[in-house]
């Protein structure tokens, strides 16, 4: 996707027609008793007078003095290089003071540049968006019309917010370039931007959808991963994959490529807590890769993993969901700086679970030992006994 330095006669043509339907009459942004310029240019406030009529004008109902940038010509007033200040109310009126005519005078500037984006979540639609900008001086209204590959022009298809521009059906394999056409209009001008697409370069998918993880009982180092195909991309093209995986408290990740809608991480370590995350793209490398899908918690399978290590695993690992979803709003606020303190303790969590886990193996070790000692003292006792007596 690129913008177009210089365009061909036909382009150009393309543009100008769409200047064309650009309605002169600047009462289409307003009401008839409304004066709309450009600011730094010379405004005409016409009275509506017969020649022989003197005609006196005022602003705001005060008599316009005579000054530099003032001059009446056949009852009519000319604004030398307005600027802002000489906005207002004018009125003229004839030598009775009997009102004339009223104008509101508004001045401004033409219209911003649109800045227009296009993408294609799949292959039967393409959305063209452009960002309207919350400070423009007056009432604007977009024109919004594309040229297909055929060179055929056609005005868009627009949806709610009115900013966007929906070009149904496109010829998505196409090697030809759509060109789009937005141009912002208000009373005193036009901007118009021309971007020029190639439909397969801007097809990329939702992030995969459902995506879910568990770990696989009896084995400690593996865990099954499976998702959906994002619900805007229809399963007559397929997707290929890429799978990421790492352990909560590090930062490297390692990932996996494949086709399927499944996949199993075979070396993960036991017990403990892993981040997955999933991104697809169009099989035949259409097109960019999706944004990553929601990321997942899971644990490994251990097998002296009790029954309340479990359910603080999936306390922590709902703790994890909540809070990561807040760290992403949040990441660039200075309370992001508790986070890492959050991992700490879930750390220093996990850490206490084991070492009570092996606390417990050597208290009953040693009880076994001890029960065992016991249990030898009376054989040794009636050996000494049998070595006490005399022969007879």
């Amino acid at each position: 996707m690129k913008m177009i330095g210089s365009i061909s006669c036909i382009r150009d043509l393309f543009a100008l027609a769409t200047v064309f339907l650009i309605p002169a009459n600047a009462n289409h942004f307003g009401r008839n008793d409304f004066l709309y310029g450009r600011i730094g240019t010379d405004i005409t406030l016409m009275c509506n007078a017969t020649n022989d009529r003197i005609i006196q004008w005022k602003v705001n109902g005060s008599l316009v003095g005579q000054a530099n940038n003032t001059k009446v010509q056949n009852g009519n007033l000319v604004l030398l290089m307005a600027g802002l200040p000489v906005e207002g109310n004018y009125s003229c009126h004839d030598d009775t003071g009997e009102m004339l005519q009223c104008t509101r005078l508004k001045l401004g500037y033409p219209p911003y540049k649109p800045v227009v984006h296009c993408k294609a979540l799949n292959f039967y639609r393409i959305y063209c968006f452009w960002e309207r900008n919350h400070v423009e001086s007056f009432p604007t209204h977009y024109i919004a019309t594309y040229r297909d590959p055929r060179n055929k022009v056609w005005n868009c298809t627009t949806q709610l917010p009115s900013n966007i521009c929906q070009i149904d059906d496109p010829q998505i394999f196409s090697p030809l370039p759509y060109v789009i056409n937005i141009t912002a209009v208000n009373p005193v001008g036009h901007r118009t931007t021309l971007l020029e697409i190639v439909a397969p370069d801007i097809v990329q998918p939702d992030p995969p959808s459902n995506v879910k993880a568990e770990p696989v009982f009896g084995s400690p180092r593996r865990i099954k991963v499976q998702w959906n195909y994002p619900s805007t991309w229809s399963s007559r093209f397929e997707l290929k994959f890429i799978l990421e995986y790492k352990l909560q408290q590090n930062n490297f990740w390692s990932r996996v490529e494949t086709n399927k809608k499944e996949e199993t991480i075979t070396d993960a370590i036991a017990a403990q807590l892993y981040v997955i995350r999933v991104k697809a793209k169009d099989f035949l490398d259409y097109g960019k890769w999706s944004d990553w899908s929601s990321e997942v918690l899971v644990a490994t399978w251990s097998e002296t993993t009790s029954e309340s290590i479990q359910t603080t695993v999936a306390m922590l690992t709902m703790d994890y969901q909540d809070t990561h979803g807040q760290q992403t709003e949040t990441s660039s606020s200075p309370n992001s700086i508790a986070s890492s303190s959050d991992v700490l303790d879930k750390d220093i969590i996990i850490l206490i679970f084991i070492a009570i886990s092996a606390g417990l193996f050597t208290i009953t070790a040693a009880f076994v030992i001890w029960v065992r000692k016991k249990r030898q003292e009376p054989h040794k006792a009636d050996i000494l006994m049998k070595k006490a007596l005399p022969y007879c």
